[in-house]
């Protein structure tokens, strides 16, 4: 047992396990140039069949454990970009994976026009071609939980594979939690070159600091004490990673997070409870812009959980990569749609 630590160190997991573990529709708009896409999933891309959309965390997660890898709908198929376009990329979170992130997002985005494709990067399960195993790493489903340098290279492969199979030249990158740590770290790593577009979503871009527990745990680290042993066993070393002192996060910050020639588009959220502060999920410099999801629209109190399933998330995410929607003001309760039975009955407690 870690000394002096277990009540820390139980806070610092319970707030470890928002950022995925728990891991509404806009109206399509059609689109003057039309990508196209038929088929089936790829088998470059490694995922499996296509399920259809879900519109909250639980019933992601319910149905996602029905299936191995599954893909959203219509993403990972064969598809050339429009003129002028770029395929883009979706980057889950922790705990989680393409389909329980992004089981309504990514579908919306095909509808808008675009070549989607997504990845299950950083499984700790124990599996052959893992570097080790956790409590949460076990249940199926829940990948980035591996190093997130093990999870970087992990995914700038696959985005290399999305360019050679698509003959693309720059892609865009929608990074939501962790996420939207690797697609910074990715651009940065490559200095820019082919990344058009970076989209992040509660993204974890300078470390968390758990409500201030990350600087607690940096405190007994100093001490001789670490946290982080605990964190490794029961959620996996990525969780440990995504912390405001590690690292790999000061390694992130190094320089500035923006690359000359990308642009950034940061999409927070108000109600937040593990990616913090706002500050650390925002760009400073560069081409970039900062929209917190409750700007013109108090309705929509999206989580860290529910930000991917918020529909005003999506249509300001299409926005960003060139769309003109409307962005709507839909109701939103944590990870629920306030139009369920369960979004209400948060709202009203």
């Amino acid at each position: 047992m870690i000394p002096h630590c277990s009540s820390l160190g139980r806070r610092v997991l319970a707030s470890a396990a928002a950022l995925g573990l728990v891991a509404g529709l806009a109206a399509p708009t059609v689109m003057a140039d039309e990508p196209t896409a038929k088929g089936e999933v790829l088998a470059w891309t490694g995922m499996g069949e296509h399920v259809e959309p879900t519109d909250n965390i639980v019933s992601s997660m319910a149905t996602q454990a029905k299936y191995t890898n599954p893909s959203p709908i219509n993403t990972n198929v064969a598809c050339t970009p429009a003129p002028g376009e770029n395929p883009v990329i979706f980057i889950h979170g922790m705990a989680a994976n393409f389909y329980q992130s992004f089981a309504s997002f990514a579908p919306y985005m095909v509808d808008q026009g675009k070549c989607v494709y997504g990845m299950n990067y950083g499984a700790f399960n124990g599996d052959e071609g893992t570097e080790g195993s956790s409590l949460v790493g076990s249940v199926p489903g829940a990948a980035a939980l591996a190093p997130m340098e093990s999870s970087l290279a992990q995914v700038s492969e696959q985005i290399e594979r999305v360019k050679q199979n698509t003959g693309a030249a720059e892609v865009d990158l929608v990074g939501y939690s962790e996420g939207g740590s690797l697609a910074v770290a990715y651009a940065k790593q490559v200095q820019g070159q082919g990344v058009g577009t970076i989209v992040t979503l509660a993204g974890v871009l300078r470390g968390t600091s758990m409500l201030g527990l990350s600087n607690a745990a940096n405190g007994l680290e100093n001490a001789g004490s670490s946290v982080n042993p605990a964190v490794g066993k029961i959620m996996g070393p990525g969780a440990a990673d995504l912390l405001e002192h590690s690292d790999f996060m000061v390694k992130l910050r190094e320089g500035g997070l923006e690359v000359p020639g990308v642009r950034y588009v940061a999409i927070s959220t108000l109600f937040d409870e593990a990616a913090t502060p706002l500050s650390n999920t925002q760009f400073s410099s560069g081409d970039h812009q900062n929209i917190v999801l409750q700007e013109g629209c108090v309705q929509d109190r999206s989580d860290h959980l529910g930000i991917t399933f918020s529909p005003r998330a999506y249509a300001l995410t299409a926005n960003a990569l060139g769309r003109q929607v409307e962005a709507p003001c839909v109701g939103m309760a944590g990870p629920f749609p306030t139009s369920s039975s369960v979004g209400s009955t948060v709202l009203s407690s």
